[in-house]
């Protein structure tokens, strides 16, 4: 490939990208915080954690569901920008958003719980929202609310980026030699 090509794909890619940031970066549903809200009493906060959370969420398809090893290092990249921007409006914010990350990747990244990882993500997403101690069926509604948010992520990122395709003459076996 030529400096010309490799520039086009690069574009491509930030276009791609830029198109997944816009669903991953999306205002919470209003139901959502409508729930959030009624079950902590701080709006406010439900709706920030309601975007960590999609944002983390986002991150986590980027880097486990896409095709491309590129895409979640292309995410990041250019989510980092839009962080600083709100570190620097306000270093409270990125302090929270930097705290926030590391405790949902530790939720996802714990082994040997008998909840499943959208689960252990609910609770870190309730946690940060201030209801340490939720019952039941809000555990249950915030494992909902993450596995909303990882569908639409997962379309998002199929549309931005594409689907896994193999000609029709191609076993996916046959790639394993």
């Amino acid at each position: 490939m030529g400096f010309w090509s490799d520039w086009q794909a690069a574009r491509d890619r930030r276009r791609r990208v830029a198109i997944y940031l816009s669903h991953v970066l999306r205002d919470p549903d209003p139901a959502h915080l409508r729930w959030l809200s009624e079950l902590t009493g701080e709006a406010s906060r439900a709706g920030r954690e309601l975007a960590f959370v999609r944002r983390a969420v986002g991150l986590i398809v980027a880097d486990r569901d896409a095709l491309d090893d590129r895409t979640a290092a292309d995410v990041a990249h250019q989510l980092a920008p839009m962080i600083a921007s709100e570190a620097r409006q306000n270093a409270e914010a990125g302090r929270e958003w930097n705290a926030r990350w590391r405790a949902y990747t530790a939720a996802l990244a714990v082994r040997g719980s008998t909840d499943v990882p959208a689960a252990r993500l609910a609770r870190v997403l309730l946690e940060g929202a201030g209801a340490s101690n939720p019952s039941f069926d809000d555990l249950q509604r915030a494992t909902e609310v993450v596995h909303q948010h990882r569908g639409g992520l997962n379309e998002a990122l199929r549309a931005a980026f594409g689907d896994a395709a193999l000609p029709e003459d191609v076993r996916p076996s046959a790639l394993r030699h």
